[in-house]
C-alpha cells in the first residue's frame, strides 16, 4: 500500500499548514480525521529514544506484535535507530539530533519539530490513536500530549517509569496533569499501576497492565563462551559476573562493587564486567571506589553505549547477570538476560520479584545490602546446576509470559476500547 507522509515547511508556515490539514481532514472525515466507514485501527507510535538508548528492541517487538494483530502501525523514532529489513510496519527516524552535546535549546527545538511532523503525519494518514512512551514527564512531553489532543487524536501513554529517578527532571504537578490528559495508560506491572493511582491520581479504570516483552525477536546468536571471553579479553576459566546497561545511581552498581572484595576472597577467579553508558551520573566515583577496594584488576570496564552487534558477546561471556537495583519500576535488562538464557540475580524490589521467583527462574538478594549480595554470589557461584536450572526456567518464563504477540493483542484491545470498536 502506497504511503504519503507529511512534512511541515521549515518556516512560520508550518503551524498554519498543520491547522489547515486538520480542518480539511475534519470536513472530509469527521472530527477523528478518519473516513466514517474505516474500521481499521491505525496507530502512530511516537518514541524518540529508539536506538539511542536500547528502546529499539522494545519498539520493534511491540510494533511487530501489533502488526500481527492487524493494526496499521507507523513508528516515529530516533535517527540513531537501526531499522530491520524485515520490519512489518513503517519506521520514520524523524527525531534527528535530539541527543548529544549540542545546546539544550537546539535539541529541544528539534524534538518539537519531530513531534510536529509525527503528529501532522498522523492527521494526514488518518491515524486515530497516538501512542507515546514516557520515562519521565517534562514540558516537552506535556507539549506532545496537548498537541495530540488538540488534533483530535486518542492518546495512549506507556509509563515505563512512573516518575523520574533524577531530581529536577520533572515536576509532580505536571506529571499528574499529563496522565490525566491521556485517554489510556499502560503500566508494565502492578507496582507501576499502584503508583500511578497513588502518586499521580490516575483513575484505575484508565490503566491497562500489560507486561514488557522479551527480546527473542532481536537477539544476535549467542557465541560460545570461550569465543566471547576471548573477544572481550577475559580469562577463559574465570567466574564472570555481568552488570549491563545504563549506569544510574538507582541501579546500585556501588552495592555490587562493595560486595566484590568478599566474593573475591572465596572466588579469587571471579571477574566483574561493567558494560554500559552513565546517565545523569559520573562514573569517576565508581572508578575511585574500585581502586580504593583494590579490585581494579578484577573489574573489566567498558563504559560506553554497547552497540547491538556487540551485546551478545557480553551475555555469552558471563556466568551470571547481576542487577543490584535500589529502585526500579521494571527492567528490560532482566528480560534480555532471561531471553539469552542467562541466570539473573536481582534485588528484592517488587518490580523485580513480579518477574523473578527466587530459586525458580532466578535468584534474589536483599536490596542495598552488599553483605547479603556477597553471600548469595558466593553460594551460587559454586552451584552450576542451580544456575543452569534457573536460566532454563527463566527462558521458558519469558517465552510464555512476555510474548510480543500476546502483548500486541492486549495493546490492540486498549486501542479498540478507546475507539469503541468491537473486540
Amino acid at each position: 500500500m502506497e504511503r504519503r507522509y507529511f512534512v511541515l515547511p521549515r518556516d512560520g508556515r508550518g503551524l498554519r499548514c498543520l491547522q489547515n490539514c486538520v480542518l480539511y481532514s475534519t470536513r472530509l472525515c469527521g472530527p477523528w480525521g478518519i473516513a466514517l466507514n474505516d474500521k481499521n485501527i491505525k496507530v502512530a507510535i511516537i518514541e524518540p529514544v529508539g536506538g539511542h538508548g536500547g528502546m529499539d528492541y522494545y519498539d520493534f517487538g511491540l510494533g511487530g506484535g501489533l502488526a500481527e494483530e492487524g493494526v496499521d502501525v507507523v513508528l516515529h523514532t530516533s535517527d540513531e535507530t537501526p531499522i530491520p529489513k524485515a520490519a512489518a510496519f513503517s519506521v520514520h527516524p524523524i527525531f534527528r539530533g535530539i541527543y548529544g552535546p549540542d545546546q539544550v535549546w537546539r535539541r529541544a527545538v528539534r524534538f518539537i519539530w519531530g513531534s510536529l511532523m509525527a503528529l501532522g503525519a498522523a492527521v494526514v494518514e488518518r491515524r486515530r490513536v497516538v501512542h507515546f512512551h514516557f520515562f519521565h514527564v517534562g514540558i516537552l512531553q506535556a507539549m506532545q500530549i496537548m498537541l495530540a489532543r488538540s488534533l483530535f487524536r486518542r492518546v495512549v501513554v506507556t509509563a515505563h517509569d512512573v516518575e523520574s529517578f533524577v531530581e529536577g527532571l520533572e515536576t509532580h504537578g505536571l506529571s499528574r496533569r499529563v496522565y490525566r490528559w491521556a485517554d489510556g495508560v499502560i503500566a508494565h506491572n502492578r507496582v507501576s499501576q499502584n503508583e500511578l493511582v497513588a502518586r499521580l491520581g490516575v483513575k484505575p479504570d484508565k490503566i491497562a497492565v500489560i507486561p514488557h516483552g522479551h527480546y527473542l525477536h532481536m537477539l544476535q546468536p549467542l557465541p560460545p563462551m570461550g569465543e566471547a571471553r576471548h573477544r572481550l579479553g577475559l580469562p577463559g576459566s574465570a567466574k564472570v559476573l555481568l552488570f549491563f546497561g545504563q549506569i544510574k545511581q538507582v541501579k546500585g552498581l556501588d552495592v555490587l562493587i562493595e560486595a566484590m572484595p568478599e566474593v573475591l576472597r572465596k572466588h579469587p577467579d571471579a571477574v566483574l564486567v561493567i558494560a554500559g553508558r552513565p546517565w545523569k551520573t559520573d562514573f569517576s566515583a565508581y572508578a575511585r571506589r574500585i581502586e580504593e577496594l583494590g579490585i581494579g584488576d578484577r573489574c573489566h570496564r567498558d563504559i560506553r553505549y554497547i552497540p547491538d552487534a556487540e551485546v551478545s558477546f557480553y551475555y555469552g561471556a558471563c556466568d551470571l547477570v547481576v542487577l543490584p537495583y535500589r529502585r526500579i519500576y521494571q527492567s528490560g535488562v532482566v528480560l534480555m538476560a532471561m531471553s539469552y538464557g542467562k541466570p539473573v540475580l536481582v534485588s528484592d524490589l517488587p518490580g523485580m520479584t513480579e518477574i523473578v521467583r527466587d530459586g525458580e527462574n532466578g535468584l534474589v538478594f536483599r536490596r542495598e545490602d552488599p553483605k547479603d549480595l556477597a553471600r548469595r554470589l558466593n553460594a551460587v557461584l559454586e552451584e552450576k546446576a542451580l544456575l543452569q536450572a534457573v536460566a532454563e526456567k527463566g527462558l521458558a518464563y519469558v517465552r510464555a509470559i512476555h510474548d510480543w504477540r500476546e502483548i500486541g493483542r492486549r495493546t490492540a484491545a486498549v486501542y479498540r476500547a478507546l475507539l469503541n470498536l468491537p473486540a
